[in-house]
């Protein structure tokens, strides 16, 4: 998924270090080669339900500032596909690879949604989007990379298929696209914070992975 403009050209240059960390990190190399080990992605996907769960909140709280019915639209769809993938999370997946609901957030994930949360709430409508998309556009880049070397016979198979759908790489770019209208509406200190607020997020993104592939959080 490219940039859609100078401003998030410049995003995704200000987040290459980041990028090139998660793409090379075990956990992503272990699960597209499929030997990661199943403690390690039980801690991942239950951690991402309750995280998707929060995520929803705040894609629904900027919906309520946005400035444009389209765009109102747009963030409300995504909040309500994030409860619905939610639900599929736990009727699926959770079975399928025998992994257990997580009943409290993890420090990585509490950090994570609190920052998405407080953004949504507190922060301009502006940079609030700066800081949800990489949930959308890091991860989209991140499941590319992981489909495209998944070996054959892979038993987190089921799992990699979801990186792959036309409707999500259709919300991304509609994503972009917004970051990007909104950036050129902006002064450069308000493009400042839209830039601190992604490269933080990437970092959390980064740091969840740390976190699945530690013994430390893994009961």
């Amino acid at each position: 998924m490219k940039a859609e403009g100078k401003f998030t050209e410049s995003l995704w240059c200000s987040i290459e270090t980041i990028y090139t960390d998660l793409i090379k990190h075990p956990f992503v190399n272990q699960l597209a080669k499929g030997t990661l080990p199943h403690q390690c992605f039980a801690h991942y996907l239950s951690q991402d339900i309750l995280y998707i769960r929060d995520d929803s909140k705040a894609l629904e709280n900027i919906s309520k500032k946005a400035t444009e019915s389209a765009e109102q639209a747009f963030f409300r769809s995504l909040a309500s596909d994030g409860i619905a993938i939610e639900q599929e999370l736990h009727n699926y997946f959770l079975k399928s690879f025998n992994v257990l609901e997580a009943k409290t957030k993890s420090p990585a994930i509490e950090e994570y949604t609190r920052f998405l949360i407080e953004h949504s709430e507190k922060s301009t409508y502006h940079i609030a989007a700066a800081a949800l998309l990489p949930c959308f556009w890091v991860y989209n880049k991140v499941g590319e990379h992981i489909f495209t070397h998944a070996q054959e016979n892979n038993v987190y198979q089921k799992w990699i298929d979801t990186y792959q759908g036309g409707e999500y790489e259709d919300y991304t770019k509609k994503f972009i696209q917004i970051v990007e209208r909104l950036a050129n509406n902006s002064n450069d200190n308000e493009k400042k914070l839209m830039q601190e607020a992604f490269s933080h997020s990437t970092m959390f993104e980064l740091n969840f992975f740390e976190e699945s592939i530690s013994n430390i959080y893994i009961k």
